[in-house]
């Protein structure tokens, strides 16, 4: 292969994937990672305010509010990107929560900084299965999701909420709005 040729190929790929995030800022990614990031802001806050069984209801209407603007965010922008995998993100999603709920039911009686560790981190693992499958971006976000969540527990176990709240959930926050203004 000549330089200019291999030059031409570099371009090609560098089209590409600017191709590619602006369709991920189109589709709806970032406001999700805003949502998101604020549902887990508010539900780690309070977890860690309120702690017991109105915690447990704050995550419930939470997570109902997260996956109704999910959908509305989805239905307003599917149409700009469309993908085969969109509803198996979504099935994975859902049966991702259902196993949380079932796992942390079994496993019940847990302190409460172990069960804010054990969701995040399943949570985050599903970034990572995501990733591997259609994004960087999600991958990474579930490693460094992961490893703060590991650090928060391992270093202020009582002060865990206010970690994830602010480091967790404002990093979606922070990741939604660098997606929605970097990758027009």
């Amino acid at each position: 292969m000549e330089a200019d040729e291999a030059q031409i190929a570099l371009d090609q790929i560098r089209l590409a994937a600017e191709q590619t995030r602006r369709a991920v800022a189109r589709s709806g990614t970032g406001w999700i990672f805003v949502i998101w990031g604020c549902v887990w802001f508010v539900g780690y806050l309070g977890s860690q305010l309120l702690g017991g069984a109105r915690s447990g209801v704050l995550w419930l209407v939470l997570d109902l509010l997260g996956g109704i603007a999910t959908a509305i965010v989805g239905m307003r922008t599917g149409h700009r990107v469309r993908t085969a995998y969109g509803w198996r993100v979504a099935g994975l999603w859902l049966a991702l929560m259902a196993y949380i709920g079932l796992l942390v039911w079994i496993a019940w009686p847990m302190p409460p900084e172990r069960t804010v560790v054990f969701v995040t981190v399943a949570i985050s693992f599903g970034y990572v299965f995501v990733g591997l499958w259609l994004s960087p971006v999600l991958l990474w976000t579930g490693l460094a999701l992961t490893a703060l969540a590991i650090l928060g527990w391992l270093l202020m176990p009582a002060y865990l909420g206010y970690w994830i709240a602010f480091l967790g959930g404002g990093g979606l926050v922070g990741l939604g709005i660098y997606i929605l203004r970097a990758w027009k």
